[in-house]
């Protein structure tokens, strides 16, 4: 008689853990700024788009494991201004400072410069908080 082999689960790697954590903490950032109509608009230029056409751009360049998943500084961009215009940095962080003030927008561009070392866990979390609250929207 054989002896039956089961296959051991398969790890998933950190990377993918990160992008799923991202992928999800960036449809909850573009249905929480969209219309009850679903449109979205370009936090840059005022370009209208909907959630699939636009992307989660950050106000402070690095997208590092620090600043990331910062909502704060994370809002809807069209390609062109996040892709194609490197994230049109100046007019973002103008805005953001607007909104919160030099002293919070300094204490953001802080938090971008720290190392924060995440693990599977971490990203795991950030994933089903962020489904959470996507359903609550």
């Amino acid at each position: 008689m054989k002896k039956l082999k089961f296959a051991k689960p398969k790890k998933v790697s950190i990377s993918k853990l990160k992008k799923r954590a991202w992928d999800m903490f960036s449809l909850y950032v573009r249905t929480k700024y969209a219309g009850p109509d679903g449109v979205v608009i370009c936090y840059t230029c005022g370009k209208v788009g909907t959630i699939k056409t636009t992307q989660a751009g950050h106000g402070i360049a690095g997208r590092n494991n620090a600043i990331l998943f910062e909502e704060d500084v994370v809002r809807p961009q069209c390609v062109g201004c996040n892709f194609f215009g490197g994230g049109k940095y100046g007019i973002f962080m103008d805005k953001l400072i607007k909104e919160y003030g030099a002293e919070k927008f300094s204490q953001l561009v802080m938090i971008s410069t720290m190392t924060v070392q995440r693990k599977a866990k971490d990203y795991i979390e950030i994933y089903e908080k962020y489904k959470k609250l996507l359903v609550e929207l």
